[in-house]
C-alpha cells in the first residue's frame, strides 16, 4: 500500500472518530475536520453533485464511530484503486453499466458482508437514497455477477 493510501486512512479514521465525539471538537476544529472529510472523500463526492449537508449529516454523522472504522476497513480490503471501483458501483446503480473484472476482483477480496455494508452506504447519500427500495437485490445482483465473473476465470486449484 503507498504512503498516499496510507494518509489517507489514518485521516479518515481521526475525522470520522472526531465526528461521533463533537463534544470533544472545538467550534474551529469542526470547520478544519469538516474540511479533511472532504478532501478525504471528495473523489466520490465530486461525481455526486448534491447537498452536501445532507450527506454529512444523515451518512456520515449518523454512523457509529465503530461502524465508520468498519466500512474504512473494508475500503483497505478491497486494496489500491478502490476510488475507482466507487465510481463504478455509483455508475452502475445509476445507468446500469457493467463493473470491470478489475473492480469485481476487489469486491470479492473484500468480502460479502464488507460488500454488503459499503453498498448500504451508498444507498444512504442523497443521490441514491431514491434507488434504496431496490437496494437489496441491486446488492446481491452485484455480488452474484462478481463472483460468477470471478470463479469463472479463476484458475482450477486441485
Amino acid at each position: 500500500m503507498d504512503s498516499k493510501t496510507k494518509l489517507m486512512v489514518c485521516l479518515s479514521i481521526t475525522v470520522l472518530l472526531s465526528f461521533s465525539h463533537p463534544t470533544l471538537a472545538t467550534e474551529s476544529d469542526d470547520e478544519s475536520l469538516l474540511n479533511a472529510f472532504l478532501d478525504v472523500f471528495d473523489p466520490v463526492i465530486a461525481h455526486w453533485p448534491s447537498p452536501g449537508d445532507y450527506n454529512l449529516n444523515v451518512v456520515v454523522r449518523s454512523n457509529t464511530k465503530k461502524h465508520l472504522g468498519y466500512l474504512i476497513n473494508c475500503g483497505l480490503k478491497m486494496g489500491d484503486g478502490s476510488h475507482t471501483c466507487n465510481i463504478e458501483l455509483k455508475d452502475q446503480l445509476i445507468q446500469n453499466k457493467s463493473l470491470s473484472m478489475d473492480c469485481c476482483r476487489k469486491i470479492v477480496k473484500a468480502g460479502k458482508e464488507c460488500h454488503t455494508e459499503w453498498m448500504k452506504l451508498f444507498f444512504q447519500f442523497y443521490q441514491l437514497k431514491h434507488f434504496s427500495s431496490k437496494s437489496t437485490i441491486k446488492i446481491n445482483e452485484m455480488w452474484n455477477i462478481c463472483t460468477t465473473e470471478t470463479e469463472a476465470i479463476s484458475p482450477f486449484s486441485g
